[in-house]
């Protein structure tokens, strides 16, 4: 379910914001790096931050995650006001970026996954970094549902009867 879930959202990325250059699963390709992480820039990582579930019945739950993305680029650019404008233009792409992700999340859904909900923008936050790399963590909820048990309960409840 949640593989699910963090696959369409990196599949929709992909499809609609056609400036990220990579996109993955976060395993920490920001975090532990000597000069040159292995991402290229502009990048999204995508991972799931929480899930909490409650149960519907009959082996069914419903659970709300909070999925959370890591946006970062190079920051390359003079933002001064004096500089070039087409340096402070590039500067600006985060901001660019990060609305670009916003519109293809926000408000969608996988339209062939019944199971799972409409995504909603929770907090965007900017990360401290010592580095050239500019961040942003934003996390969007959904909520879905898991039968998964169910099937795997019909499968081994079936009762076998032996005659000697």
């Amino acid at each position: 379910m949640i593989n699910q879930v963090l696959t369409e959202v990196s599949k929709r990325l992909s499809n609609q914001v056609e400036t990220i250059k990579y996109i993955d699963e976060d395993w920490g390709q920001l975090d532990f790096y000597s000069e040159q992480p292995p991402v290229k820039f502009p990048c999204v990582l995508i991972d799931l931050q929480q899930a909490s579930w409650r149960n519907q019945g009959v082996l069914v739950q419903d659970g709300t995650l909070m999925i959370n993305i890591r946006v970062s680029d190079l920051k390359l650019s003079n933002t001064n006001m004096k500089a070039p404008e087409s340096q402070k233009n590039k500067a600006a792409s985060i901001w660019v970026l990060l609305e670009s992700i916003h519109k293809a999340l926000h408000g969608w859904r996988p339209a062939d996954q019944p199971t799972i909900g409409v995504l909603t923008r929770i907090s965007t936050r900017k990360v401290k970094r010592d580095d050239g790399i500019r961040e942003f963590e934003v996390v969007y909820s959904t909520v879905c549902t898991d039968s998964s048990a169910v099937k795997v309960q019909q499968k081994t409840s079936a009762v076998v009867v032996v005659e000697y």
